[in-house]
């Protein structure tokens, strides 16, 4: 089941809070085909201070 969006936690910088993250990437790649849901996880991981 999708998390709630109205309950999703944002941080100061304007991200998702990682637990939020991580449950918003596994209910989507329910949902998407192979490639998608392969994509969604990659994504999911992305260390946030390497994006910096």
């Amino acid at each position: 089941m999708a998390p709630d969006p109205r309950s999703m936690h944002w941080q100061q910088d304007g991200e998702l809070a990682r637990a939020d993250l991580d449950a918003l990437v596994h209910a989507l790649q329910q949902v998407e085909c192979d490639h998608n849901s392969a994509e969604l996880q990659r994504l999911g991981q992305i260390d946030p201070s390497a994006a910096a």
